[in-house]
C-alpha cells in the first residue's frame, strides 16, 4: 500500500495503516469461491434474457492457458443450451479439417483437447462434435473496440463449426477474445446472441461487458484457474495468505 501525502509523513502512515488493517480484515473477501460447473450452466440455462456472456476462465490463453480446453463447451453442450456463440477453440488440425470438407459439408470432428496440462496433472480430452462448416477464413481483422484499437489480429485459418444450437470459432493461433471482431469477423454477431462463450477473464470487459445483461464464471479445467488448491508453489516467500492455508490443509 503507498500513500501520497503533502509533507505530512505521520498523516500518510495513518492512512496506510488503516487501509492495510480494512484490506486484512476482509481477506476473504478476496478469494475467489467457486461453484460447481453443472450448477453454473444450469443457471444459465434458466436465465431469460441475453446476451448472456459465460466465462471459460481457467483456459485463458492471455495468461498461458491453452485455449483447447473442452470442459465448459462439452457441459454447455450436454444441457443443451440454444443460441451460444463460443469465442475461440485453439484448434489446427480441426481447422484443416474443416477446410478440407468445405463450406456446407457436414463434418464430425474430435475438437480441443490437443494439449497436455501437466502442471495441474489433467491430459487433454477431445470432444467429439458434429456440425456443419459455416464459415472459412484467413483469421484476419482489425480491432476496433476501445481497447488495442486499430491492431491488426491474426488468428490463422480459422473456421465457424454450427451445430444448430451453438456456433464455434475455430482459430489457428492463440488469441483472446478482448474484441468483438473475434466473431463479427467471421459473420457471427455477438449482440444477438443468447450466450456468449468467452474463454477470458478480465481483458473481455473492454469490448464485450456492455453486451451482457449477464455475466456467469464457469469452473472449469485449466492452467488458468482460480483454484489455489490445484497448483504447485515453490520459492514462495512465507508466511502468504491464502498459500499457507493449503498446506495447513
Amino acid at each position: 500500500m503507498i500513500v501520497v501525502a503533502d509533507g505530512d509523513q505521520a498523516k500518510a502512515d495513518a492512512v496506510r495503516d488503516r487501509i492495510l488493517a480494512a484490506a486484512w480484515e476482509r481477506r476473504e473477501d478476496f478469494i475467489y469461491k467457486h461453484a460447481p460447473l453443472a450448477e453454473k450452466v444450469a443457471e444459465a440455462k434458466a436465465l431469460t434474457e441475453g446476451p448472456v456472456i459465460l466465462l471459460d476462465h481457467a483456459d485463458n490463453c492471455g495468461s498461458g492457458a491453452t485455449q483447447d480446453v473442452m470442459t465448459v463447451i462439452a457441459e454447455i453442450h450436454r444441457q443443451g443450451l440454444e443460441d451460444v456463440a463460443v469465442g475461440a477453440v485453439w484448434d489446427p488440425e480441426a481447422v484443416t479439417q474443416m477446410q478440407k470438407a468445405g463450406v456446407g459439408s457436414t463434418v464430425t470432428i474430435n475438437l480441443g483437447g490437443k494439449t497436455d496440462m501437466p502442471s495441474i496433472g489433467e491430459k487433454g480430452e477431445p470432444l467429439e462434435i458434429t456440425g456443419t462448416v459455416k464459415v472459412l477464413t484467413n483469421g484476419e481483422w482489425t480491432v476496433h473496440g476501445p481497447m488495442y484499437t486499430g491492431v491488426k489480429v491474426f488468428m490463422g485459418p480459422t473456421a465457424v463449426l454450427d451445430t444448430g444450437k451453438m456456433e464455434i470459432v475455430v482459430v489457428s493461433n492463440h488469441h483472446e477474445p478482448w474484441d468483438q471482431g473475434v466473431f463479427t469477423s467471421v459473420g457471427i454477431q455477438p449482440e444477438f446472441k443468447k450466450y456468449i462463450v468467452l474463454k477470458s477473464r478480465i481483458h473481455y470487459r473492454a469490448g464485450f461487458a456492455k453486451l451482457a445483461k449477464h455475466t456467469l464464471t464457469l469452473d472449469g479445467k485449466g492452467v488458468t484457474t482460480s483454484d489455489n488448491n490445484l497448483l504447485e508453489y515453490q520459492n514462495v516467500r512465507r508466511p502468504i495468505y491464502p498459500l499457507d492455508l493449503i498446506n495447513e490443509a
